[in-house]
Protein backbone atom coordinates (compact mmCIF):
# COMPACT_ATOMS: atom_id res chain seq x y z
CA UNK A 1 0.00 0.00 0.00
CA UNK A 2 0.77 3.52 -0.46
CA UNK A 3 1.41 6.23 2.19
CA UNK A 4 -2.19 7.59 2.80
CA UNK A 5 -3.48 9.78 5.95
CA UNK A 6 -7.27 9.57 6.60
CA UNK A 7 -9.52 11.16 9.01
CA UNK A 8 -10.77 9.48 11.64
CA UNK A 9 -14.80 9.13 9.89
CA UNK A 10 -12.45 7.35 7.25
CA UNK A 11 -11.09 4.89 10.29
CA UNK A 12 -14.04 4.14 11.20
CA UNK A 13 -16.14 3.81 8.03
CA UNK A 14 -13.71 1.14 6.98
CA UNK A 15 -15.40 -2.10 7.68
CA UNK A 16 -11.83 -3.90 6.75
CA UNK A 17 -10.34 -1.86 9.44
CA UNK A 18 -11.99 -2.78 12.57
CA UNK A 19 -12.92 0.28 14.19
CA UNK A 20 -16.27 0.52 13.70
CA UNK A 21 -16.92 0.03 17.11
CA UNK A 22 -15.93 3.10 18.09
CA UNK A 23 -18.70 5.15 17.00
CA UNK A 24 -20.06 4.38 20.44
CA UNK A 25 -17.56 6.84 22.33
CA UNK A 26 -19.04 9.86 20.20
CA UNK A 27 -18.29 11.89 17.38
CA UNK A 28 -15.32 13.97 19.61
CA UNK A 29 -13.36 11.05 19.20
CA UNK A 30 -13.96 9.77 15.95
CA UNK A 31 -12.90 13.57 14.69
CA UNK A 32 -10.25 13.79 16.85
CA UNK A 33 -8.45 10.31 15.68
CA UNK A 34 -7.05 10.07 12.24
CA UNK A 35 -5.62 7.21 10.11
CA UNK A 36 -1.78 6.82 8.97
CA UNK A 37 -0.56 4.19 6.31
CA UNK A 38 2.63 3.62 6.06
CA UNK A 39 4.42 1.70 3.16
CA UNK A 40 7.66 1.24 4.66
CA UNK A 41 6.67 -1.44 7.63
CA UNK A 42 7.81 -4.78 6.53
CA UNK A 43 4.25 -6.51 7.36
CA UNK A 44 1.07 -5.71 6.48
CA UNK A 45 -0.28 -7.25 9.55
CA UNK A 46 1.07 -4.64 12.38
CA UNK A 47 -0.88 -1.90 13.50
CA UNK A 48 0.29 0.79 15.84
CA UNK A 49 -2.13 3.37 18.24
CA UNK A 50 -1.06 6.30 19.79
CA UNK A 51 -3.36 8.04 22.20
CA UNK A 52 -3.30 11.03 23.90
CA UNK A 53 -1.29 11.66 27.02
CA UNK A 54 -3.00 11.46 30.32
CA UNK A 55 -4.26 14.36 32.27
CA UNK A 56 -3.30 14.31 35.68
CA UNK A 57 -5.49 17.39 36.87
CA UNK A 58 -8.25 17.70 38.92
CA UNK A 59 -11.58 17.72 37.45
CA UNK A 60 -13.88 15.46 35.10
CA UNK A 61 -11.11 14.97 32.10
CA UNK A 62 -13.50 12.69 30.41
CA UNK A 63 -15.83 15.79 30.32
CA UNK A 64 -12.67 18.02 29.20
CA UNK A 65 -11.88 15.63 26.15
CA UNK A 66 -15.82 15.16 24.97
CA UNK A 67 -15.70 11.18 25.18
CA UNK A 68 -14.74 8.76 27.92
CA UNK A 69 -10.70 8.06 27.63
CA UNK A 70 -10.70 5.41 30.51
CA UNK A 71 -13.16 3.08 28.17
CA UNK A 72 -11.33 3.92 25.01
CA UNK A 73 -8.01 2.99 26.38
CA UNK A 74 -10.00 -0.18 27.31
CA UNK A 75 -12.03 -1.36 24.04
CA UNK A 76 -8.44 -0.63 22.47
CA UNK A 77 -6.34 -2.36 25.27
CA UNK A 78 -8.57 -5.32 24.87
CA UNK A 79 -8.09 -5.91 21.12
CA UNK A 80 -4.23 -5.11 21.06
CA UNK A 81 -1.71 -7.85 21.08
CA UNK A 82 0.56 -5.97 23.12
CA UNK A 83 -0.07 -2.14 25.27
CA UNK A 84 2.52 -0.36 25.73
CA UNK A 85 2.08 2.43 28.47
CA UNK A 86 4.46 5.31 28.06
CA UNK A 87 5.31 6.60 31.62
CA UNK A 88 7.38 9.67 32.27
CA UNK A 89 9.23 9.32 35.77
CA UNK A 90 9.86 12.87 35.39
CA UNK A 91 6.46 13.79 35.89
CA UNK A 92 5.69 14.76 39.53
CA UNK A 93 3.22 11.70 41.01
CA UNK A 94 0.87 9.93 39.81
CA UNK A 95 -2.68 10.45 40.00
CA UNK A 96 -5.69 11.27 38.23
CA UNK A 97 -6.29 9.76 34.59
CA UNK A 98 -3.37 7.44 35.31
CA UNK A 99 -4.27 5.19 37.85
CA UNK A 100 -8.06 5.28 36.49
CA UNK A 101 -6.37 4.14 33.38
CA UNK A 102 -4.18 1.79 34.88
CA UNK A 103 -6.57 0.12 37.12
CA UNK A 104 -9.91 0.39 35.32
CA UNK A 105 -9.24 0.19 31.63
CA UNK A 106 -5.68 -2.48 31.66
CA UNK A 107 -6.60 -4.44 34.68
CA UNK A 108 -6.55 -7.71 34.09
CA UNK A 109 -4.21 -6.83 31.01
CA UNK A 110 -0.82 -6.98 33.06
CA UNK A 111 0.31 -10.16 30.47
CA UNK A 112 0.31 -7.91 27.53
CA UNK A 113 1.10 -4.35 29.47
CA UNK A 114 4.70 -3.05 29.08
CA UNK A 115 5.66 -0.17 30.80
CA UNK A 116 8.27 1.99 29.64
CA UNK A 117 9.90 4.40 31.21
CA UNK A 118 10.22 7.39 29.34
CA UNK A 119 13.50 9.35 29.53
CA UNK A 120 14.75 7.29 32.38
CA UNK A 121 18.25 7.71 30.95
CA UNK A 122 18.42 11.45 31.58
CA UNK A 123 18.11 10.98 35.30
CA UNK A 124 21.86 11.05 37.67
CA UNK A 125 21.04 9.19 40.09
CA UNK A 126 17.91 6.36 41.57
CA UNK A 127 17.19 9.06 43.77
CA UNK A 128 16.11 11.91 40.57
Amino acid sequence: PKDADRDGPALVGDPDMGFSQLRQFGPTLIHHSRLKIRSDIATSNFMMIDTPGMIDSPGNTEMDRGYDFTNVVKWLGQRADVVLLFFDPDKPGTTGETLRVMTHALGGMDHKLLIVLNKADQFQRIHD
